[in-house]
């Protein structure tokens, strides 16, 4: 009975393949953190497309409460990464100018980018006493954004 309740572990051989894999991208996160100063993750990447697409500043260090992303004239934006798949898109306040929605595929490739002013965030965007959140689908935000990209 007591081995019917163990859980079975997960577990990630480093076959010939996958040490390669290891060793080869070791130089590249390096590199990427010594140019950017950060951990590569996938918000970062999505941020990363956002300045690039809408030319736009990122902050040094940390991202600022409610903005992850500066224009030319101060105006502060709030990028969110979600896969084309996942139903929601949560947002934690309205202190930002411009959100941002970047899809992204499994090889971290741009596959769209939405704008959408606060003001029409929302509109959208509703708040959910159970998360302590805001939130709209995916479907609705693209519906009601501008496509960048």
């Amino acid at each position: 009975m007591e081995e019917s309740r163990r859980t079975v572990a997960l577990t990630i051989r480093l076959d010939q393949s996958r040490r390669q894999a290891f060793e080869e991208v070791l130089p590249a996160i390096a590199a990427f953190k010594k140019a950017f100063g950060r951990d590569i993750s996938v918000d970062f990447i999505a941020e990363l497309y956002a300045a690039r697409e809408l030319d736009l500043e990122l902050p040094d260090g940390p991202n600022q409460a409610g903005a992850d992303a500066t224009d030319g004239l101060g105006k502060r934006y709030q990028i969110k990464c979600r896969h084309p798949s996942t139903l929601n898109v949560d947002l934690n306040s309205f202190a930002f100018e411009y959100l941002v929605l970047v899809n992204l595929d499994d090889a971290y490739m741009l596959t769209g980018m939405w704008s959408l002013p606060v003001e029409r965030a929302k509109m959208v965007f509703t708040f959910r006493e159970k998360f302590r959140k805001y939130q709209a689908t995916q479907e609705r935000l693209k519906r009601e954004a501008t496509k960048v990209r």
